[in-house]
């Protein structure tokens, strides 16, 4: 008897996903790796043998992947095994069985091998030439093509180019209306002009969009910041008019030569690059002949500096029961405070000239699990609706219940002031006073009017799981990604793949509250990439016995750290 979406629990369903332990096609699933804009992958094993099991919701995501697989057989491109569709009689993905690659992300591998700038030259950055060289003389572009997308196989320490999802050959059926899949801050200078002058044709990848994002890629690598900012900025103007600083200005390990290659592979104009692989590897072979020692240091010291555009972050040590003790922790933590100066405050969109140099590319995260946190508008990322426009220069989100507007003062010293406020901090936390900020009203258990129609427009006809993730999709998130979220309005959900006739990476708005160790969250709106806006009455639930969110270590009041991926439910009604 075949099982019902939503209907089993354990090793079947949960939501519209195949949970762990279930039969698919003669694998047996075994963990699911990572949840994306084109479908889940898993770890799999059938005979003995490791497998990664792609399961794509039918239509012609999967098709374009299997079809751009098939045509490229390279060492350092992941192998495509077989396919199928599943389940048999009622058939609901399309299943990839992919080659097992063994290995962490490469600016992970990066991180963990202190790597030096012959390593990634002679083992990361010719072998990855040669094999998109390949993938682009089978007629196939990658289209998103990034360090994330790169995995680094233990058994050889070969790089492996991976998700074909959003791959473009010749006679590939359209995705988009406007822009290819694809990353925003890897976006080659041709596809931002398009999108600006854009007209109502489609864009068609090209090769050098392919070679641009490595070059993005390897700056990356070589300095830990991306050349033109993130989206948050003016990320359109600052790819088309934006000269980056030299790798090997803003990171002193680079070698200048390696960091000039890198400068061309970044040239605004197409003809100015390296016209091909046989280029590309030609300048990186020429490099690594006159390597001399420099290129043998590790490009990071083994404890980092932090980037001076990040804030300063307080350690928190174990805090013993007695009272003087935590105000005596709490007085160095404060003291800090004093002696370590804030981060750089955001500028207003208009206020961010555009200089010859970028001054302040925005600094990477540390790489967990191969995911970096990003926080986007995901309309704007992978499908792009017709009437979506560009990022520009959004405003910047405000902060839930993070910042208090000041009372008027009068002046005086700012040291004095600074001193004086942080020792009646302490002091009052000392004596007891209460230091957690008042805890935030209950959102109202009811149910938006209209709930019940968008559910039976979309096709659900009794209570129903799926999987979400909290924050956008443009990147591989596993199931350790985490994130920190405070309480107030939440706007960054998107359903993570079909449920129902609710398309992938429709868009949730709702709102968190915390309640002792655990978060939780009404979704009371739904936004479709086409812009329409439902209301509906989805509930966080992560676990079938218990409501909300386990938060996870490195909580605290406030702040919430929970995994980036969670299950939801249609209720009928919010209260437990």
């Amino acid at each position: 008897m075949s099982v019902e979406r939503g209907e089993q629990d354990g090793g079947g369903w949960r939501g519209n996903e195949p949970a762990p332990g279930t039969q698919v096609a003669g694998f047996t699933l075994q963990e699911c790796l990572a949840t994306g804009s084109s479908g889940s992958v898993y770890r799999a094993e059938r005979g003995g043998r490791r497998f990664a099991l792609k399961l794509v919701p039918m239509g012609i995501w999967g098709e374009r992947e299997v079809d751009a697989l098939r045509r490229v057989r390279h060492t350092s491109v992941v192998g495509l095994l077989g396919y199928g569709q599943w389940p048999e009689d009622k058939p609901r993905f399309l299943v990839l069985a992919l080659e097992w690659v063994d290995g962490p992300p490469l600016d992970v591998w990066a991180r963990e091998n202190r790597c030096t700038a012959e390593q990634l030259a002679r083992q990361v950055l010719r072998p990855v030439v040669e094999a998109l060289g390949q993938v682009h003389a089978a007629g196939v572009v990658h289209r998103d093509v990034k360090e994330a997308n790169i995995l680094m196989r233990r058994e050889d320490g070969r790089p492996v180019l991976v998700d074909f999802g959003s791959a473009r050959y010749e006679g590939a059926p359209r995705l988009t209306m406007r822009l290819p899949p694809g990353t925003p801050e890897y976006r080659s200078p041709e596809i931002v002009r398009f999108a600006r002058e854009w007209e109502g044709e489609r864009y068609d990848a090209q090769p050098a969009d392919d070679w641009w994002a490595l070059g993005v890629t390897l700056y990356v690598l070589l300095t830990r910041t991306l050349p033109f900012g993130d989206r948050h900025g003016p990320l359109t103007r600052t790819i088309l008019e934006h000269t980056p600083e030299p790798p090997h200005v803003r990171n002193p390990r680079v070698p200048q030569a390696l960091g000039e290659l890198c400068l061309r592979m970044l040239e605004k104009a197409p003809e100015a690059r390296y016209a091909d692989a046989q280029a590309l590897a030609r300048a990186v072979d020429e490099a690594l002949a006159r390597a001399d020692d420099t290129w043998r240091v590790p490009l990071f010291a083994e404890e980092p500096v932090r980037p001076v555009s990040e804030p300063p972050r307080a350690l928190a040590a174990p805090v013993p029961p007695a009272t003087s003790g935590r105000s005596r922790a709490l007085l160095l933590s404060l003291f800090a405070a004093l002696v370590l100066p804030p981060g750089p405050q955001p500028l207003p969109s208009e206020a961010r000239a555009i200089t010859p140099r970028t001054g302040l590319p925005m600094s990477l995260p540390p790489h967990e699990a191969g995911f970096r946190q990003e926080l986007a508008d995901t309309s704007k990322t992978a499908e792009v609706g017709p009437r979506a426009e560009l990022l520009e220069s959004p405003p910047p989100a405000p902060a839930n219940a993070t910042h208090r507007e000041e009372e008027p003062m009068r002046k005086s010293h700012p040291g004095r002031s600074l001193i004086k406020s942080t020792l009646v901090s302490a002091a009052c936390v000392s004596a007891g006073c209460a230091s957690a900020p008042p805890p935030r009203p209950r959102p109202s258990p009811e149910c938006p009017p209209g709930h019940q129609e968008t559910l039976k427009r979309f096709g659900f006809e009794r209570r129903d799981w799926n999987r979400i993730s909290m924050i956008p999709l443009d990147r591989i998130i596993t199931g350790d990604t985490t994130i920190t979220v405070q309480e107030g309005p939440y706007t960054t959900a998107v359903i993570a793949s079909q449920w129902q006739e609710i398309p992938p990476l429709t868009k949730l708005y709702g709102e968190l509250f915390f309640e002792g160790d655990r978060v939780h969250g009404y979704f009371t709106r739904i936004i479709l990439h086409t812009g329409e806006s439902l209301p509906v009455c989805i509930r966080l639930a992560a676990e079938y016995d218990r409501r909300g969110v386990p938060m996870k270590p490195g909580s605290r009041p406030g702040k919430a750290v929970i995994t980036a991926l969670q299950y939801v439910e249609t209720v009928s009604h919010f209260a437990y």
